[in-house]
This record gives C-alpha cells, sequence and structure tokens, in this order.
C-alpha cells in the first residue's frame, strides 16, 4: 500500500499524515470488523462507530482509535520487554468536532494509566486536559473525565 496523499500527508502533523496515510504498509487495517466503544464525557454518552487498532510504525507504540461523527478518541500505550503492553503510561486524546469535521475542543493526557489495555482493548477513566491549538474553539479550562471501553 502507497500513500496517495504523500504530498498532503506532508503538509500535515504527523499524527493526521499517519491517519491520512493508513499506517504502516505491513499493518492489517483493523478498521472496525466486529470492533465496539462506548464513552462518556463529563457523564454524557459519545457516539462511536468506527474502531482501528494498530502497531505504529516501528512497532513499540500501539494504537486504538474510536470515532464518530462528532468524536474521535485515541489511546496510544507501548509494548513493554516481554511482549505485553505498558498499560500505566498511556497518552489518551479527545476531539469534539462540529458536522465538517473541525475540531471544536482537544484535550489529553500523558502517562495516563488505562484499567486495561492489550492489542485488541483498551478502558479507563481518566481526567484529560484541554490541549490548546490553533484553531481549536472553546474549551472546559478545567478539563474533564473520559470513560471509555474500546475492544478491536
Amino acid at each position: 500500500m502507497t500513500c496517495r496523499l504523500s504530498v498532503l500527508a506532508a503538509l500535515l502533523p504527523a499524527s493526521l499524515a499517519l491517519s491520512a496515510c493508513g499506517g504502516a504498509d505491513s499493518e492489517p487495517d483493523n478498521s472496525g470488523a466486529g470492533g465496539s466503544a462506548t464513552a462518556s464525557w463529563e457523564g454524557e454518552a459519545l457516539t462511536l462507530e468506527r474502531v482501528r487498532c494498530r502497531a505504529l510504525p516501528g512497532g513499540e507504540e500501539w494504537t486504538i482509535t474510536a470515532s464518530g461523527p462528532q468524536t474521535d478518541i485515541q489511546v496510544r500505550y507501548w509494548r513493554d520487554g516481554d511482549g505485553g503492553y505498558d498499560t500505566s503510561e498511556a497518552s489518551v486524546r479527545l476531539e469534539l468536532m462540529d458536522d465538517n469535521w473541525r475540531v471544536l475542543e482537544r484535550y489529553a493526557a500523558q502517562g495516563a494509566a488505562l484499567d486495561s489495555a492489550q492489542e485488541d482493548r483498551a478502558s479507563g477513566e481518566i481526567h484529560l486536559m484541554p490541549h490548546h491549538d490553533s484553531g481549536v474553539g472553546e474549551v472546559r479550562p478545567d478539563g474533564g473525565t473520559l470513560r471509555f471501553d474500546i475492544t478491536c
């Protein structure tokens, strides 16, 4: 598989370029067949329709992404020395978007401990703080609590 968006991908931030290109050539695309996700943000249920799990290039980092019409949750964690996964140092990002996929709010946590993480599942209850980028609208200044359970 070759990234057909290579020129555009080069102009995007790394995380967006990886999404646009679909990851490494050798990685399978687990884009939601049989996957499920539930999540709530500050007690309000989020609509999630697609799940994708894959190793990032190099294979040391694993990512699970769940997305819906106005929501994107990405969880990343790393393999430990014995081939398992380190559930104590995950990064979690939540993006809330409008109908045109423009990010209105972005929240993140680094070094978060997950309740469960393995190659095909991640879950947890995590306090996320605002992640400010240009173009992102108003955010909750104190962040909020994300509860999630994502299975590929």
